[in-house]
């Protein structure tokens, strides 16, 4: 390097100036030649030397670089050498023609004014003011795709914001869309009764009138108003003269503490058997104590949560103790209560799960929970009113419900328009009446049972009564269901079969299916006895409107059901049931009697 030949080219040179100096005439011209080429060769080798020093690591050769770059733009520039080939000998003609004189750089320490920062007079030069740029990365260097990543990240956080911004508008136009939202839904069902009473049952209690007829026939509509705010509206068609008011409600969720405020009529939180749907009951109706005891349905305002696993549930409620013609129990089909004589009343509900499998879910469950209601008695004091006195009354009929409920439910002893009434305590009067329960629900599977205690106690005029009540039931899904449990209240919900019966599905055609079979056995009883202290205390019962009926407490007494069931599902909406109902009633005017129902159904839900 420095402008040095390689040793071939310098040997072949030598050879042809000896030739060419034997010549006398060509001395002088050998002369003029040598001064001439020793001018071009040491400004170019002092470049060189320059260049080299700038860029130690360079591959290719900074002389042949620097001439290359001043060749003529018609001339090709030289091959870069390499080291894995024989250097090549170049003419020494074509270097000459090659090599032309170039100025030399300036160093920085050099440069005009105008090149780098002004250098005052009177203080030390700024050196770091001269330094050069960054260097720019090397194309495939690690600094090169740092800078590429860099450039991309932000791209990507940009085109992120927008989404999120885009998203954020979508949500807002979504949401201004979808509410209020409504879906339809309802069921029906069509039940039959066969009666088959013994003599002293039918003196008793009336003849029980073979039947059918739709014990319910209910339309709702559900839905949500926003996004933590849901209603519902149902109302039920079976009953004789006009719809009758069920559920009719509006609740506000995700409140602190408080859960879901619920206002409107509603089930009162009592009893995992009031609280199981109508359309998801194992058996036809609910059992002997819930008929007798439980409030049910009342004008009110609630509260109700659960733990952040909801495996512990609470709810509380306020509502008016009457219903229609101020009755405490029972559903109230007109949801008015009307009379400024107390009426004020109080429920609640805990449960807690001692068992819940998680992988398993509903499928495997221990649940425990206790209830209590407390109710001040109601009267409308109104002129011309027929309950303008508080009065405490509690009536059951066997499991299976009246078909084609009247307005006002017959007395006792009468069967001519419904299901008879088997054991009633009569009107008498009271100022308040607690109820206490205890439940459990255990599910294996398969198998399934439930179990509930009630007691009553009853402020009269003369003093406490006390009433009381339980159940047990036993179910088995011989197909392998199991009922749904919804964590969030604590109830039982509907079976959904494996697979459905005849089954039509697309893609499914010509697949016939068992649907869901499920057998089950309850036991149950109800204790309505008065006690003798009451007699005389007994207030009219109105029927039809009159007042001149007596109710005089003949109706109470001990009544136990023993009820055996089969229900075949067909697919998860619609299934047929068969009840049968032994029912052995202890009254106490005159005494024990007996009768079996036969009772079907069928049903279908949307």
């Amino acid at each position: 390097m420095g402008g040095q030949f390689p040793r071939r080219s310098s040997t072949a040179a030598s050879r042809r100036l000896r030739s060419f100096h034997r010549r006398q005439i060509s001395r002088g011209l050998l002369f003029i030649t040598f001064i001439s080429t020793v001018a071009a060769v040491v400004p170019g080798q002092a470049q060189t030397q320059a260049l080299s020093s700038a860029s130690e690591s360079a591959v290719v050769d900074p002389f042949l670089a620097q001439q290359s770059a001043s060749a003529p733009a018609t001339m090709p520039p030289l091959p870069v050498p390499q080291y894995a080939q024989p250097p090549v000998e170049p003419k020494l003609e074509e270097v000459a023609n090659r090599v032309a004189p170039t100025a030399p750089a300036r160093p920085i320490f050099f440069a005009a004014p105008q090149d780098g920062p002004t250098i005052a007079n009177d203080g030390p030069v700024d050196l770091a003011a001269y330094v050069a740029p960054p260097p720019v990365p090397t194309p495939g260097s690690p600094e090169d795709y740092i800078k590429k990543l860099e450039a991309r990240l932000g791209d990507v956080e940009g085109r992120l914001k927008k989404r999120d911004e885009a998203d954020k508008t979508a949500a807002a136009k979504k949401a201004s869309e979808e509410y209020p939202s409504w879906k339809i839904t309802g069921f029906t069902q069509l039940d039959g009764c066969w009666f088959d009473q013994d003599p002293n049952s039918i003196a008793t209690v009336g003849n029980g009138q073979d039947g059918i007829g739709f014990r319910r026939a209910r339309f709702a509509v559900v839905g949500k108003v926003a996004e933590f705010t849901n209603y519902m509206f149902e109302f039920d068609f079976a009953t004789a003269g006009h719809p009758s008011f069920f559920d009719v409600w509006v609740e506000q969720g995700n409140l602190p503490l408080l859960g879901t405020v619920r206002g409107g009529q509603y089930c009162q939180p009592f009893s995992v058997d009031a609280l199981t749907g109508f359309r998801n009951l194992t058996f036809l109706e609910r059992s002997l104590p819930f008929l007798s005891f439980v409030p049910f349905r009342r004008v009110g305002v609630m509260s109700y949560n659960s733990n952040e696993d909801q495996t512990t549930t609470w709810a509380a409620s306020v509502f008016k103790t009457g219903g229609f013609n101020n009755a405490p129990l029972g559903d109230d089909r007109f949801a008015t209560d009307i009379g400024d004589s107390g009426g004020y009343s109080f429920s609640s509900r805990a449960t807690h799960l001692l068992y819940y499998d998680e992988h398993a879910g509903d499928r495997y469950l221990w649940t425990i929970g206790s209830s209590y209601d407390f109710s001040r008695l109601s009267a409308n004091t109104a002129a011309g009113s027929n309950s303008n006195i508080p009065y405490y009354q509690a009536r059951t009929t066997p499991e299976f419900g009246p078909i084609g409920n009247t307005e006002t439910s017959q007395a006792f002893g009468q069967a001519f328009a419904s299901t008879p009434i088997f054991a009633d305590t009569g009107r008498y009067r009271a100022d308040n009446f607690q109820i206490y329960g205890l439940e459990t629900v255990y599910q294996a599977g398969p198998l399934g049972f439930t179990s509930e205690f009630m007691a009553t106690l009853v402020d009269s005029s003369r003093g406490s009564v006390f009433y009381h009540g339980a159940y047990a039931q036993v179910a088995y899904r011989l197909t392998g269901e199991h009922r749904v449990f919804d964590k969030k209240t604590a109830t039982l919900g509907k079976i959904i079969p494996y697979s459905d019966f005849f089954s039509l599905t697309k893609g499914q055609r010509g697949i016939h299916g068992w649907g869901a079979w499920e057998i089950a056995a309850r036991w149950s009883y109800v204790d309505l006895n008065n006690p003798s202290k009451l007699n005389g205390t007994y207030l009219p019962a109105p029927q039809s409107g009159s007042t001149t009926a007596a109710s005089n407490g003949n109706g109470a007494g001990l009544l136990q059901d023993s009820t055996v069931g089969l229900t075949w599902f067909l697919n998860t909406y619609t299934k047929v049931q068969f009840n049968w109902i032994h029912a052995m009633l202890d009254n106490q005017v005159r005494g024990n009697s007996a009768a079996d129902l036969f009772v079907t159904r069928l049903q279908v839900d949307f």
